[in-house]
């Protein structure tokens, strides 16, 4: 029983420090961007921020889910996560051109298509299968789905193309916009969930392997 509870509780942990990682990074990548001319120093730097931070959230996400008796697949790790930054560049030089909410939601939706393989591959990564072993599932797509949602939010908060309302700017946002706070919390928000949702995913064969195996469902005991 206290196995268990610790190890929940260092799921737990890594499940926040993985969401804590993710949103840090894309949001200095973001807040150096958005105002930089795409080729630039800043627009550099946040590249580089997005990249380590996508491949600490990597090798912490096996971490979590694999402990550290399993050696890490650091160069298929990289290779996601270089993959993901590409995406993320891609949705950002797209949807900074958009000028309303609706074109901001097909970008992301867009970005939600692009990102169904990368979950998919993350979670074979996890399970120690060919990271193309399948390209597509069920959780891939609603994890997707969820975290374009979540930054699509983010950017239209951020950028104001989206207002607050009223009272929420009298609020004490110390160094930062009320659009730009708010917007931080619905992108942590999202993530949160999207990581406590694959980490749980990650360990659907752990339990099955756990689960010990009934003769019939009318109450006659285990072998």
């Amino acid at each position: 029983m206290i196995r268990y509870a610790l190890r929940a509780a260092v799921r737990g942990v890594g499940v926040v420090g993985l969401t804590a990682v993710e949103a840090t990074a894309l949001s200095v990548w973001l807040g150096l961007a958005l105002d930089a001319p795409s080729v630039s120093v800043a627009a550099g730097i946040g590249v580089a921020a997005l990249v380590a931070g996508l491949l600490v959230e990597g090798l912490l996400r096996h971490l979590t889910v694999n402990g550290w008796r399993h050696e890490i697949p650091a160069p298929s790790v990289a290779g996601v996560a270089l993959v993901e930054t590409g995406l993320w560049l891609g949705w950002f030089s797209t949807v900074r051109g958009t000028d309303d909410p609706a074109s901001a939601a097909v970008v992301g939706l867009a970005l939600a298509v692009g990102l169904v393989p990368v979950h998919a591959a993350t979670d074979d990564l996890l399970q120690g299968r060919n990271p193309v072993a399948s390209l597509v599932g069920r959780t891939p797509v609603g994890l997707a789905v969820l975290e374009a949602a979540g930054a699509t939010a983010w950017f239209l908060l951020v950028t104001g193309s989206v207002a607050v309302p009223e009272w929420v700017g009298a609020l004490p946002f110390e160094g930062f916009t009320p659009g730009a706070a708010v917007g931080g919390a619905v992108l942590v928000a999202a993530l949160f969930v999207q990581h406590v949702l694959a980490i749980r995913y990650a360990l659907r064969a752990t339990r099955a392997t756990a689960t010990p195996a009934w003769r019939s469902s009318r109450g006659v005991g285990p072998e």
